[in-house]
């Protein structure tokens, strides 16, 4: 399920590229995409009888971490303008080590030779794939990345938590509340909350709300319920091998020998972490049944 989310969370950056092409602004794309996402989760938690955040304090706790999920985004597109695309994704993806930080100081998670040897693997095949040159990166680009990788990691852990008390599904919609209720106050501050124009652009919004955000999100949480977090975190940097793929597949980049090594080296990541057995037993057998759904 983790690995199903990092593939849907991976198709974002051709997204963005795409969006580039059509000169689809990210002040509207990334309001536009949640408000959708959180529509199309509203009427199938409507539909299906899913579960909502029951308490105040449920409610609350999800749209913090909404807003913490909306930090990284934007700190992320942030260090842009200051990084090339490989450097920024590297420094991000300095996020599982902070995950298997967390974990161990914050939530008690066993962390075993095996999870930091994952660690390493992950993170050098990473670097590989994104191949990203590190001279004149600028102090403030890095200290932005930096800052959307630590939200990241928070939101990892935060949500590992909060499904000890919610269901996958009620915890997702409150996060995509918070998450689209914080993306149009920044729409608004910066006069980009401008619907899309044309059926390219709206093609852009809905295809990132569907693949990218609504079907990962999903597999991302029933997968974190299962999981402790430091694996879901070393598990997940398959997303810019994915991203990568999709490039080469879709729009003709090109894929070079480093990249398939580090493609290589993230996966032998993924595979060395299940060694790992925490003090937090994983759900690896079915859960019973949630909100009605065999």
């Amino acid at each position: 399920m983790v690995l199903g989310a990092a593939a849907g969370f991976g198709t974002i950056g051709i997204f963005g590229e795409l969006a580039v092409a059509v000169d689809l602004s990210f002040a509207t794309l990334l309001p536009f995409r949640f408000a959708f996402a959180t529509l199309l989760v509203v009427v199938l938690a409507r539909v299906r009888d899913w579960s909502f955040p029951a308490t105040a304090r449920e409610w609350g706790a999800t749209l913090v971490l909404g807003v913490v999920y909306t930090a990284m985004t934007l700190l992320y597109f942030f260090s842009l303008r200051y990084l090339t695309a490989g450097l920024a994704t590297i420094v991000l993806y300095t996020y599982p080590a902070i995950v298997v930080a967390l974990s161990a100081a914050v939530l008690r998670e066993t962390v075993t030779r095996w999870t930091v040897g994952a660690l390493a693997l992950s993170l050098s095949g990473v670097a590989l794939v994104v191949g990203a040159d590190t001279s004149g990166a600028a102090p403030a680009g890095v200290a932005l990345a930096l800052g959307a990788a630590t939200c990241y990691a928070v939101y990892t852990a935060a949500s590992r938590v909060l499904v000890s008390t919610l269901t996958p599904r009620a915890l997702m919609t409150g996060v995509l509340v918070g998450t689209t209720g914080s993306m149009a106050v920044y729409g608004a501050i910066t006069n980009g909350l401008v619907a899309p124009a044309g059926g390219r652009e709206w093609a852009i919004v809905v295809g990132l709300a569907l693949v990218g955000t609504v079907a990962p999100l999903v597999l991302f949480y029933e997968g974190v319920e299962r999981l402790a977090a430091s694996r879901v975190g070393i598990i997940s940097t398959a997303e810019p091998v994915v991203t990568v793929l999709l490039g080469a597949l879709l729009l003709d980049e090109v894929v070079t020998a480093v990249s398939v090594a580090g493609g290589a080296l993230v996966l032998g990541g993924v595979l060395l972490v299940q060694r790992t057995r925490t003090a937090t037993p994983d759900r690896t057998e079915r859960m019973p049944t949630v909100d009605g759904d065999p």
